[in-house]
């Protein structure tokens, strides 16, 4: 039988290894939590600077307002005789296509995108441009050109 002097140093020992435990436990959940809170901003902030960076200032009359080439991507090479361009934007209005700084070109709706079905391209380097215009016919938003190449 175990006297009352290791019974004190048994429940003792019992005792502050249960308080480390927790603070152990206590130290891991604040940095978990500390590291989801962190990371969940950052994401958001990327995904933000990257349609920002993408496209020129949108109008005051349209604050939420994003155009961005999805695809093809920059400096992407294409081959063969047809490419369909896609496009992401707001539904503020619709979106108009400039390939090498030509004219612009309506783009049609589908699927939750905009799209162009670009043919009779020649081979070579090629920049592409796209724009939010509002029902009124007034740019929203442009993005900068997008560099591609043909072979």
């Amino acid at each position: 039988m175990a006297t009352r002097a290791s019974k004190k140093k048994v429940v003792a020992a019992v005792e502050e290894n249960a308080e480390v435990k927790e603070v152990k436990k206590k130290t891991v959940v604040k940095k978990t939590s500390a590291r989801k809170k962190a990371a969940a901003p950052a994401s958001k902030a990327a995904a933000v600077k990257k349609v920002k960076t993408a496209s020129k200032k949108a109008v005051n009359n349209y604050p939420n307002a994003y155009l961005m080439i999805d695809h093809p991507v920059e400096k992407e090479t294409i081959c063969g005789s047809h490419y369909a361009v896609r496009i992401g934007a707001s539904n503020d209005g619709y979106v108009e296509i400039s390939f090498d700084g030509g004219e612009w070109q309506p783009c049609r709706f589908g699927g939750g995108y905009w799209w162009f079905d670009w043919t009779y391209f020649n081979i070579g380097d090629h920049t592409i441009a796209v724009r939010l215009m509002d029902p009124n016919g007034s740019s929203i938003i442009e993005t900068t050109p997008r560099k591609c190449a043909i072979c």
